[in-house]
């Protein structure tokens, strides 16, 4: 089944070439692709010295400093082209064209618009054209209708619904890793997503990064991925969170050694692990009330929720609702969460809290030494339980 592509759609002016582009989206990795291909398309790369003016504005900008990149932008494009050639104004990542959230609500930054957007309509000097790259745009606005109707327009909105985002966001994963000529196991997929997190412009940063690094090497081992993929999801409590949800003590050893040697907090650490074995609690009783079900092989795992009215005001009232999130990162964690009952997590969690009772108690109890125990106890629970008896 081939990748699903983020929804997007185009309009096209009605006669003429077009000198107005605005490209916009919540998926703002292929818009801003989108963005790029069009300016490249009109000012070629021999071309840009002279031919390009590119405007990237803070994001955090106040409402004086808006109207004053606003009124910069249309300076630009009225200053005209140099030896009377074509001219490509290039607006990236402004984020105050949608006049509901700030800072496009303020009146002082809804004038300004105003006044773009009347130049717009009158028309650009001969040979100019602009290229306007925004993350949100309001339709029923006279600045988005002025695109609409006199340039060309392309909308790049990720899928709204979870099933689409699962559908869509690991196929396109493998084929930026095909693109690079790169390849990874289930687990070292596994591993690189829980590092890199699921917004898909970051992971395809990382990709490169990988892809660099290894140079004429194409299969990525897991120590690649320890080795130059930085945690972003939750910083690094979130990853000894994971490993120790794995169920592995050596690797969890592993993992707490490292970030205690980095200087990570052990209190932080048992309490980041406390907050994903409540995770685990309640997505291991599900599965076993039947509300969840994992569907799916080791490397597209599928969570499908069918909650009982009465099931839906329990997970309602949650501070947490298992349902939401990446749709793949909750099937990952519900497979961690099948594998052992409600019963352990439950017993486990409440350790987790007696652990960090003794590291903030009056008793002398050094934090990383009762980390370690911790760990070393429960965990040991798993091995001690599948050895075998001698003889």
């Amino acid at each position: 089944m081939p990748p699903k592509k983020p929804a997007a759609t185009t309009a096209a002016p009605k006669t003429g070439a077009a000198n107005l582009f605005l490209v916009y989206g919540t998926d703002d990795l292929s818009a801003t692709r989108k963005a790029d291909e069009i300016v490249a398309r009109l000012c070629p790369p021999d071309e840009q010295a002279f031919g390009l003016e590119t405007l990237d504005p803070d994001p955090d900008l106040n409402a004086d400093s808006v109207c004053t990149f606003l009124r910069n932008a249309m300076e630009a494009l009225l200053t005209p082209p140099f030896l009377g050639g074509a001219k490509t104004v290039y607006v990236r990542n402004a984020p105050f064209f949608n006049p509901m959230v700030e800072p496009g609500k303020f009146t002082s930054v809804k004038e300004e618009t105003d006044r773009l957007v009347t130049r717009l309509k009158n028309g650009l000097p001969d040979g100019v054209r602009l290229v306007l790259l925004t993350r949100s745009v309001h339709k029923a606005t006279s600045f988005f209708k002025t695109f609409q109707s006199l340039g060309e327009v392309h909308a790049f909105d990720e899928p709204e619904q979870p099933r689409d985002v699962q559908a869509g966001f690991l196929p396109q994963v493998e084929q930026r890793l095909a693109d690079s000529g790169l390849s990874m196991s289930g687990d070292v997929m596994a591993a690189f997503l829980d590092r890199a997190g699921y917004g898909l412009r970051h992971v395809s940063n990382e990709i490169e990064k990988l892809s660099l690094y290894l140079g004429d090497r194409k299969k990525v081992t897991l120590e690649d991925v320890c080795q130059m993929v930085a945690p972003v999801r939750e910083g690094k409590f979130w990853e000894f969170a994971d490993a120790f949800c794995t169920g592995n003590l050596p690797h969890a050893l592993r993992v707490m050694h490292r970030l205690l040697g980095q200087g990570e907090n052990a209190v932080g650490l048992v309490v980041s692990l406390q907050n994903r074995l409540r995770d685990m609690l309640i997505l291991s009783d599900c599965l076993k009330r039947g509300w969840a079900r994992l569907s799916g092989g080791e490397r597209y795992r599928k969570l499908d929720w069918n909650v009982p009215p009465d099931g839906e005001d329990i997970l309602a009232a949650l501070e947490k609702d298992p349902r939401k999130g990446h749709p793949f990162a909750q099937a990952k964690m519900a497979a961690q969460a099948a594998r052992f009952p409600a019963s352990r997590w439950f017993r486990w969690l409440h350790d987790a809290v007696d652990a960090q009772s003794a590291m903030t108690g009056g008793d002398a109890v050094d934090p990383a030494l009762a980390l370690e125990i911790f760990t070393t106890r429960t965990l040991g629970e798993l091995i001690t339980s599948s050895a075998k008896p001698a003889g």
